[in-house]
Order: C-alpha cells, then sequence, then structure tokens
C-alpha cells in the first residue's frame, strides 16, 4: 500500500496550504514512493477566479470586516442560504472530476471548505468514489465545512464534537486529531540557541505577527511596544506585505526592533520570543502552542478567528488585547508577571498537537484499508 493521495486546499492566505503541506509531508515520509499532490483548488479550476475570490475576501475584510463577521455568524448554524456546493458543482466539477480520474488517488483529502463543498458533491453523485477526508483548520467548525459525502472530519480538539453534533454529523464521522503542523514544529528547539542563530540578544523577546499577508494593526502594535522604556527587543514577521516590511525596515526605534517577510524559519523565531502577537489563523495558533509559547491575540478577523480566539482564552493558553496605543503597557504588564507568564505557556504546551499530520494520516490509513 502506497496511499497514493490527492490533498485538496486553497491559497486564501497560507494556512490552508500549510495544513495541505504537513500532511503530504507526513504521508511521504511513510511513503517514499506514494505519488502525492497538492492541488490549488481554485486555481486550478481558473486563475482568474482564484484572482478574484483572493481580492474579494481582501477587499471584504479590508472594507466590511463587519459585514464579514455577520455573514460568518448568519451561516455558522447550517442556515447557508446557497449551499456552496450547488452552483459551483454545475459550473466547475468537469475540471476537479478529470484531475481526480487521471490521478486516481487512494485517498482524498481537503483542507478548505470551498473544496470540501465541491468534492462532497462529486462524491454524492457518484462522480468519484474515494475515501473522503475534511480536515477543519481552525479552533471551531462552520457550517460550510460540512458536507454529504464525505467519510469523515478531523477536527483541532474534542470540545469541538459538540459543534458537530448540532451539524447533524454522526460521531463515527469525527476524530479529535488537532490542525496539521510542518514536521519542523513538533521538537521544541531551544531559546538561547535560535536567540544565538539569529543574531538576537538574550532580552525579553516578543514575537509581532500577521499571518502570511502581514494582517492587522502590526505598525500601531510595533510602535506602542517600542515606546516602552524596558529594554526588549521585537521580532515583526510582516508575510507578503512589502510595503509594511519595507516601512518597519527603514524607521528608527528606540529598542531592538527585527524585521522579517515572508520567512521559513518562523518555527525558530517562535522559539527565541517570550510572547507570540499574533492575529489567531488556526495554523499560527497550532504553531505556537507547538512551542509552548503564551499568545497575545490582536485583530482577530471577524467570524472564524472570533472563534479561535474564543477557544483559546477559554483554554487559558492566550490572552486578546485591543491593537490600540496601550498595548505595550499591557505587554510589559504580562511580562513582568513571570508567573502568569509561566502558566500561559505551560497550558499552551499541554494543548499542542504538534503531531497531528501523523494522527490524521494514521486515520485515513486505517479507513482506506478497510473502505
Amino acid at each position: 500500500m502506497f496511499l497514493d493521495t490527492l490533498i485538496f486546499s486553497a491559497s486564501v492566505g497560507a494556512g490552508h496550504d500549510q495544513a495541505a503541506r504537513a500532511l503530504r509531508e507526513e504521508i511521504l515520509r511513510r511513503y517514499p514512493a506514494a505519488r502525492v499532490a497538492v492541488v490549488d483548488t481554485i486555481s486550478y479550476i481558473s486563475p482568474m477566479l482564484n484572482k478574484l475570490v483572493l481580492e474579494g475576501y481582501l477587499g471584504l475584510l479590508k472594507l466590511s470586516p463587519r459585514v464579514y463577521g455577520k455573514l460568518y455568524e448568519k451561516t455558522e448554524g447550517g442556515d447557508n442560504g446557497a449551499d456552496l456546493a450547488h452552483w459551483p458543482y454545475r459550473l466547475l466539477s468537469g475540471a476537479l472530476t478529470k484531475v481526480i480520474r487521471s490521478y486516481a488517488p487512494d485517498a482524498i483529502i481537503c483542507t478548505h471548505a470551498f473544496a470540501t463543498g465541491l468534492l462532497g458533491t462529486l462524491k454524492t453523485r457518484q462522480r468519484i468514489r474515494q475515501y473522503l477526508t475534511t480536515v477543519v483548520t481552525d479552533f471551531t467548525v462552520h457550517s460550510y465545512w460540512v458536507h454529504a459525502g464525505n467519510d469523515l472530519y478531523c477536527i483541532a480538539h474534542d470540545e469541538l464534537s459538540g459543534l458537530m453534533d448540532d451539524l447533524g454529523v454522526p460521531r463515527s464521522q469525527v476524530v479529535a486529531t488537532g490542525i496539521p503542523i510542518l514536521s519542523k514544529f513538533e521538537k521544541k528547539l531551544d531559546k538561547k540557541a535560535m536567540r544565538e542563530r539569529h543574531g538576537l540578544a538574550d532580552l525579553p523577546t516578543i514575537l509581532v505577527m500577521g499571518g502570511s499577508l502581514g494582517l492587522g494593526k502590526i505598525k500601531t502594535i510595533v510602535e506602542s511596544l517600542d515606546a516602552q522604556a524596558g529594554s526588549w527587543q521585537i521580532l515583526v514577521v510582516t508575510g507578503r506585505n512589502e510595503k509594511l516590511h519595507d516601512e518597519l525596515k527603514h524607521r528608527h526605534w528606540s529598542n531592538r526592533v527585527h524585521v522579517y517577510g515572508f520567512i521559513n524559519f518562523v518555527h525558530e523565531l517562535m522559539a527565541a520570543a517570550d510572547i507570540v502577537l499574533t492575529k489567531p489563523g488556526g495554523i499560527t495558533a497550532a504553531e505556537a502552542l507547538s512551542q509552548g509559547k503564551p499568545i497575545v491575540i490582536m485583530s482577530p478577523i471577524p467570524g472564524q478567528e472570533d472563534r479561535n480566539s474564543r477557544f483559546l482564552t477559554e483554554q487559558g493558553c492566550a490572552i486578546r488585547l485591543r491593537a490600540d496605543t496601550q498595548v505595550g503597557q499591557k505587554v510589559a504588564q504580562l511580562l513582568a508577571d513571570e508567573e502568569g507568564l509561566a502558566a500561559l505557556g505551560q497550558r499552551a504546551a499541554q494543548l499542542a498537537r504538534p503531531f497531528a499530520a501523523a494522527a490524521i494520516v494514521d486515520q485515513v490509513e486505517a479507513r482506506v484499508r478497510n473502505y
């Protein structure tokens, strides 16, 4: 058995693709001869459609985040209004059917809800027959993830099982595996060693992130942190936001401020940091948990990131602050509270599922064998 697999993702942000790559990495670790491909679902169907979807999504978040939040909330419990799995099937399913029949995989995995809708519909209409698994990449479950035709749902935590009950999914089709992250996050790295590797001082260190797109009020946050009199260093990851990167890079700062763009060593910066201050995307949060880092949540996207925030704060591994000029003062208070900071980190380590990719592949492997 080689477990040839097609993994359908979507490049709306980097999280879904990151989860897909983590699963591909794990399958190939077990079966080096397996054929495992990641398909950027919307881009594969039409690059122009992908561009429109991404620009529309980002535009809505920038101009009317509350509208996005309301739409998310209205459809959260299953009242979709217009089921995403129906009209795309008629218009767009041909390309997906073609690639699946050509590749002839043993299993299909989806790491994006749009892909789940399309593939679930294809299966209910008997256009495909492979075992179909959906991997939910947030610490919540929205109704858009749930579609007839899916065989298995992998969710972030046991406490989310009640949401699946509410959406009518049998418990036999739900497994709490955690959110898949790359293997480089599996091991907790040494803080001092990572500081030395990246030329960082041995000072209280704050890692500021805005996701792959560098969203959120990062400039305001860094300015507020820098305004504090305390001696610390600030690591800022701006992702693909080149304008923000250049602006922060060429500023004069009172503290040590290191600015990075889109990088492949976030795990090392997380290890070097005392606090991770970030938007609460599911993948980013799972990565921070893997390193046992206290999370300070800033600028969550209304909708799924609000739900992630709620889950993480209720679990005791994160606090949520407003992205305003008082951030620096509040972070300084947190750094001064060594006992409270340690408690946040300990709870993060307890909640972490660094081997989630392996748990998911275990489930898929066993179920495909008996399918």
